[in-house]
């Protein structure tokens, strides 16, 4: 008889407690039982999907959304065709749970050479594959089910980059006892010595500065400061810019925004106001080939304060286990009793290319120097090709 109360409901309550309110998958023969609990959820609905590419695409969306996002898949077959989007899931910092439906623990056990295996016993190969782009895997048994998928979930939330649950059939149907609360998320603890030695080497360099420069980038947002960094610069005389995949983090009409960063690619403005401050401050900022035009930054180290993650930098002065939002909170106490004496950045506008006549170029058709179309309308474009898509970088949002 089937429990009231099973392993695979435990896991889709605590989907719910991660904000998830959607699963997306395919349906497959070692994952239709526990679909059945999907299906007869309350609180989370079920979104089929045509493959499990475009399932791993759509919960990806989902999550930079919501904060969270999970998909279904199939052992095999199916999980291996959903690696792709998890992949770019764990590229861009993006947490999204992958729960693929297996076979039972006896058959795993037995070494059976069952269909969507490699026909040789061993049912960890695909899973093994999936530590590469996951940050936390399990493989869940009656008897870890419910520690392990806490676990996972935690690592996911925490490191925002996606995990694996290796689900199988008869595990999603075993019992289990309901979470008496709700999954707590603790925020990552600083190393007290390390934050105090960033604090320092901070300090040192701020108070020798007239010129502030802040760069940031798309792990601010993942990391939830950019609530905290919009109000720091509307109060802080910094200039400020975003990195193509970091676009929208800042109010690009506030004063002080000087546009975005993308090594010589940049508009000479913004280039002048990043690379030239006295102290440039980078937080979540990746500096990949795409969006630097060739690696072509010019930030000095000496001068830099780089913020990441889990990590902290000061010229060459590296600092561990020191989290972003600790970081960034550490900083702005630091920067409220200089900032009075930081030069208000002077933000030079790009030149409108007048008149509607002639040869069509990027400024006629990207509007005036804010990004906006001379109409005052909207407008959308497509470049047809990921190398131009710096085309539209400097359109303000």
């Amino acid at each position: 008889m089937q429990p009231t109360y099973t392993i695979g409901d435990y896991l889709l309550d605590r989907l719910v407690d991660c904000g998830i309110d959607r699963l997306f998958g395919v349906p497959g023969d070692y994952n239709l039982q526990f679909l059945d609990r999907v299906i007869a959820h309350s609180a989370l609905g079920w979104v089929g999907c045509a493959n499990e590419l475009n399932a791993a695409y759509a919960a990806d969306g989902y999550a930079r959304i919501k904060g969270a996002g999970a998909l279904l898949t199939t052992y095999g077959v199916g999980e291996l065709s959903a690696l792709n989007g998890i992949a770019g899931s764990y590229a861009e910092h993006i947490p999204v749970l992958h729960i693929v439906g297996a076979p039972s623990t006896g058959a795993q056990q037995r070494g059976e050479l069952l269909h969507h295996t490699l026909g040789d016993g061993d049912f960890r190969h695909f899973a093994r594959m999936s530590e590469q782009i996951t940050c936390s895997q399990a493989l869940l048994t009656a008897g870890n089910a419910c520690h392990e998928i806490d676990r996972v979930l935690r690592d996911m939330l925490t490191h925002h980059r996606p995990g694996y649950l290796m689900l199988p059939a008869d595990v999603a149907r075993a019992a289990a006892i309901a979470p008496a609360q709700r999954l707590l998320v603790e925020p990552a603890p600083a190393d007290e010595n390390q934050l105090a030695g960033f604090c320092e080497h901070a300090s040192r360099l701020l108070r020798g500065s007239r010129r502030i420069s802040l760069l940031a980038d798309f792990l601010a947002q993942r990391y939830g400061l950019q609530k905290t960094l919009r109000e720091w610069v509307a109060k802080t005389p910094v200039a400020h810019a975003t990195m193509l995949m970091g676009k929208g983090l800042f109010d690009e009409q506030q004063s002080g925004f000087v546009g975005t960063y993308s090594g010589i690619a940049s508009a000479p403005q913004t280039r002048e106001a990043i690379e030239n401050a006295d102290t440039i401050i980078c937080i979540g900022t990746r500096f990949t080939d795409t969006i630097t035009a060739g690696f072509t930054q010019h930030l000095a180290r000496e001068k830099t304060i780089e913020i990441q993650p889990f990590a902290v930098r000061v010229g060459d002065h590296w600092f561990s286990g020191v989290p972003m939002d600790k970081a960034l909170a550490a900083l702005m106490t630091l920067s409220a009793p200089l900032a009075a004496e930081w030069a208000t950045p002077q933000v030079v506008a790009p030149e409108a290319e007048e008149g509607a006549e002639g040869e069509l170029t990027q400024k006629k058709f990207l509007g005036d120097g804010a990004g906006r179309p001379a109409s005052g309308g909207y407008y959308s474009r497509r470049s047809g090709d990921g190398r131009l898509w710096h085309c539209g970088s400097e359109a303000a949002l």
